[in-house]
């Protein structure tokens, strides 16, 4: 006879945060990715929800990054920055920098780009 579990004591809707740290540096390459993208409205549902998404992660992102210049001085230079993002907003930016990896840019920022992309597909893993 199969037992009854009881799912009353389990928390609905448990929502799981992916973390990030990232430099000023960083999150400037991360920013400069966002300017790159075809500025086209979406057709299909798929580009349509990933673009909303995307919205919502680029605001977190460039207010990060508002944050982290004004409190920028010479001895924090290297300090990181947490960023913590839920599994859909990371998805679809680890989507957004794969697709990044054809665009022309320096190759700090495509390595920083790469190094985020692949520490997002670590965690979503």
């Amino acid at each position: 006879m199969p037992v009854a579990k009881n799912y009353q004591n389990q928390k609905p809707n448990v929502k799981m945060k992916i973390k990030l740290k990232l430099s000023e540096k960083q999150i400037g390459a991360l920013v400069y990715s966002f300017n790159q993208t075809p500025r086209t409205p979406p057709k299909e549902r798929v580009a349509k929800v990933a673009k909303s998404v995307l919205d919502k992660v680029v605001l977190k992102v460039r207010k990060r990054q508002l944050e982290v210049q004004q409190d920028s001085n010479l001895f924090n230079q290297k300090k990181k920055f947490d960023f913590s993002l839920e599994l859909v907003e990371a998805h679809f930016l680890e989507q957004h920098l794969v697709s990044m990896y054809s665009f022309p840019m320096c190759e700090y920022d495509k390595n920083a780009i790469n190094q985020i992309a692949s520490t997002l597909n670590q965690q979503l893993a």
